[in-house]
């Protein structure tokens, strides 16, 4: 990082980067504190780094906006992003080419979605004009390494000399804010979409592993996830999308014995079929039908949160219109969700409802995902789940403290099988023994 900061002439201040492991003695540590501190004694205060900052117009700027393409739920975000104006594409799909160019300039010690989203922005920039594009890589706060993606982005095209914009909403206090920017109707837009997608993936992963004719479900969900954008794209009503997409699956479905698993853990590394190695599709060879938590799960989180920080800071004011949005987000998700009664395994739990569950196994005011995953898993248990598998990018700290966590929630909930897979690009030889053996102790549990 400082040899990154030299070459790009910030001017950095000096700092110490310590590893620390089992195997460290707290002597050395100290000694090399204490050698730190006295570096920085003749060292004169600095000005701020003078970095140039990059203003986007949206409206103004010839640019297209570029859309990490986690999963499908990014072309939501593509079509209300037309829909209001504004150039937008998605990603297209990461590849070697992305890990390749991703590894060759991050340390290799960064979170594994960082990796990829950083191999995929380069590869744009590689096929586009820099003078065209701008990248859109949102931002939060908390322990989890998301928060810095934007900045490790930044400084890369810095050492590039590359002037590219990164429109980096934050999802905390200036979420609706931030992304008013795009234009007036883009949030209801956007959560329609990603609803919309939500029910129809769901549809698809329930539907998939009972078709007849093998390929068949994936043929459909690609023709209605079409028209999921072009509504979004022309403001269009989806419900009657919603009907026609559920009438079309019921006619694939063969009714056979499937076992349940349910998937939770980190939203990227669980989302992205390339850096997960195409778990879910696996898991359906394996004989399974998988589950997996809705995006606007993190959504209506990220509510929550914002809710309860607006009280404890008396802003009654944007608790109002916080409260105002949710009310909204809850109403289309009951219409849109109506369209698939009686055939997906619904409804999902609330926010409120998953921090209920997973505050049996760690605290509140621990934030993040871990909590989200620990109420999920729960929700699973309720909806006839034999198996819960944990995904992560490698060293993944929310990730890490699920799978601790889900010990205890084996025992309490008679020994069902839970697995822990960690990603981080590499090949996974094992991984295949894993899942059979996994799929085996659940397809057991489900008989007893």
């Amino acid at each position: 990082l400082k040899n990154l900061l030299k070459k790009i002439n910030l001017n950095p201040k000096k700092f110490l980067t310590i590893e620390v492991d089992e195997h460290n003695a707290d002597a050395g540590i100290i000694t090399r504190c204490e050698a730190f501190l006295d570096s920085l004694k003749n060292i004169k205060a600095k000005s701020s780094l003078n970095k140039q900052k990059i203003d986007f117009n949206f409206k103004k700027d010839e640019r297209t906006l570029f859309i990490p393409n986690m999963c499908d739920h990014a072309y939501a975000l593509e079509s209300a992003f037309l829909a209001c104006g504004v150039k937008a594409e998605v990603v297209p799909p990461s590849n070697q080419e992305t890990l390749s160019l991703g590894r060759k300039y991050t340390l290799g010690k960064e979170c594994y979605p960082a990796i990829i989203t950083t191999g995929d922005m380069l590869k744009v920039i590689k096929n586009n004009d820099p003078e065209k594009i701008a990248f859109f890589m949102p931002t939060a706060g908390g322990g989890c390494r998301f928060g810095y993606y934007h900045k490790l982005h930044s400084l890369i095209l810095e050492e590039l000399n590359l002037k590219i914009p990164i429109f980096a909403p934050s999802q905390n206090d200036n979420f609706y804010k931030d992304f008013g920017l795009s234009g007036s109707n883009f949030i209801y837009l956007a959560y329609l979409g990603i609803l919309a997608i939500d029910l129809l993936d769901k549809a698809l992963r329930e539907t998939r592993p009972y078709e007849k004719e093998k390929g068949e479900t994936e043929k459909k969900y690609k023709i209605f996830l079409e028209k999921i954008k072009q509504g979004i794209l022309n403001k269009e009503n989806l419900l009657p999308v919603m009907k026609e997409a559920r009438y079309v699956f019921e006619k694939i479905k063969v009714p056979s014995l499937k076992v349940k698993i349910g998937i939770v853990g980190e939203i990227f590394v669980r989302s992205h079929s390339f850096s997960n190695e195409n778990l879910v599709k696996k898991l359906e060879n394996l004989g399974a039908e998988v589950h997996l938590p809705p995006i606007f799960e993190w959504l209506f989180y990220l509510n929550y949160l914002r809710k309860k920080e607006y009280l404890k800071n008396k802003n009654y004011l944007k608790f109002m219109k916080n409260l105002i949005e949710e009310k909204i987000q809850i109403y289309e998700e009951e219409r849109l969700s109506r369209a698939w009664e009686g055939y997906l395994n619904l409804p999902e739990p609330t926010a409120g409802e998953n921090i209920n569950s997973g505050s049996l196994y760690l605290d509140p005011s621990f934030e993040g995902e871990a909590i989200l995953s620990l109420g999920k898993a729960g929700d699973y248990i309720k909806k006839g789940i034999s198996g819960i598998i944990n995904v992560m990018p490698f060293t993944c700290m929310p990730g890490t403290i699920v799978n601790g966590m889900l010990k205890k929630f084996k025992i309490d909930h008679q020994n069902i099988p839970t697995l822990n897979l960690a990603y981080d690009g590499s090949e996974q030889s094992q991984t295949e023994i894993k899942l059979e053996a996994f799929i085996y102790q659940a397809k057991n549990y489900l008989k007893n």
